[in-house]
């Protein structure tokens, strides 16, 4: 074999494809910083930090994150990191938001918004796997946080939305919440394995931020829910609040549970209240639009009869014209 063959030989059996692919990463990242810096200077990054979707400078700006995560050594600061990006997506969708003719990039951003919360979700179980207990609570209460505050963030971008795009917003509510849920009960196992490391009153004051959070976001759901249920769970940690007792095995997870069922039982009816209403409001559009195309055929149809109609008096002989004519071959003048 040639010299360059042989070399790329040694190359592939030194180097395996999952080796390669780990590497990959850093280096197309670094690759892809120094091109945005050398082709567009400091100017260019300020305006992709700046723009929104539908920008020509927005793809620069998911790049650079995307770059910085890959660069990002360890679970806890790519977790940090990832939910800086998403503190960017809900500004990015109240900005978009204040638009009314901006529907579509609404539910562009509210898309990519569900996915860094997933992500998110896969980054708090992976510190969760392979970290120390204080990280892990540490992550556990910064998602817990996060998702409060983009809950109640997106709840205030609802108003001037329309049916449709209020639906996806719901969507990622949901997701936030279904974060806060992991966070919980991450914080639940935390303090079951050690009391000093997550107190109880860090508990229930995780539960009760989630649980204003979901009910302002669910107001619908709110007056279709049991009120029995409802109240146990309040009453749960109002009691535990006032008399600072320490939860037990037996009842913190019957607390947890009951705040996970709650949560997915509100928004599952919220968005079946969203899907309804948008529901409604396209076929009231397809009902306007169809009464305004016949309205339209009727005029166009009444205008081109009154036309021929016209046309058909105007080109008939009149009354007189045939008297006349009559006259003329008898030879009798007309009265």
């Amino acid at each position: 074999m040639s010299f360059w063959r042989r070399s790329r030989e040694a190359v592939r059996m030194l180097i395996t494809s999952k080796m390669s692919q780990v590497i990959r990463k850093p280096v197309m990242a670094t690759l892809s910083i120094l091109a945005v810096v050398l082709s567009g200077s400091i100017f260019t990054v300020s305006a992709a930090e700046r723009s929104l979707p539908g920008d020509f400078f927005y793809g620069i700006k998911l790049v650079t994150e995307q770059a910085r995560l890959a660069l990002t050594s360890t679970k806890e600061d790519k977790l940090i990191l990832k939910t800086e990006f998403t503190d960017r997506r809900v500004s990015e969708l109240k900005q978009v938001a204040s638009n009314p003719d901006s529907g579509e990039q609404v539910k562009q951003v509210a898309e990519m918004l569900k996915r860094d919360l997933s992500t998110i979700k896969d980054q708090l179980a992976d510190v969760k796997q392979g970290s120390g207990s204080e990280k892990v609570v540490a992550a556990a209460k910064l998602v817990d946080k996060k998702s409060s505050e983009v809950i109640n963030a997106l709840q205030e971008t609802k108003s001037g939305l329309s049916p449709e795009t209020k639906e996806k917003v719901t969507e990622a509510q949901s997701a936030a919440a279904d974060n806060g849920v992991k966070a919980i009960e991450v914080l639940a196992e935390k303090h079951q394995e050690s009391s000093d490391m997550v107190t109880a009153i860090d508990v229930v004051q995780a539960i009760q931020d989630h649980t204003k959070a979901v009910t302002d976001a669910t107001p619908f759901a709110l007056g279709m829910q049991t009120t029995s249920s409802t109240t146990s769970t309040a009453n749960l940690i109002s009691e535990s609040i006032s008399t600072s007792t320490v939860f037990t095995s037996s009842t913190l997870p019957a607390i947890v549970v009951n705040v996970k069922n709650l949560t997915t039982q509100a928004f599952a009816i919220q968005k079946a209240q969203d899907q309804k209403e948008a529901d409604v409001a396209s076929m009231t559009e397809a009902i306007t639009t169809s009464t305004e195309d016949g309205i339209e055929d009727a005029t166009t149809t009444n205008d081109g009869s009154a036309s021929s109609t016209s046309s058909t008096v105007s080109n008939s002989p009149s009354a007189t014209d045939t008297s006349n004519k009559t006259s003329s071959t008898s030879g009798v003048s007309p009265p």
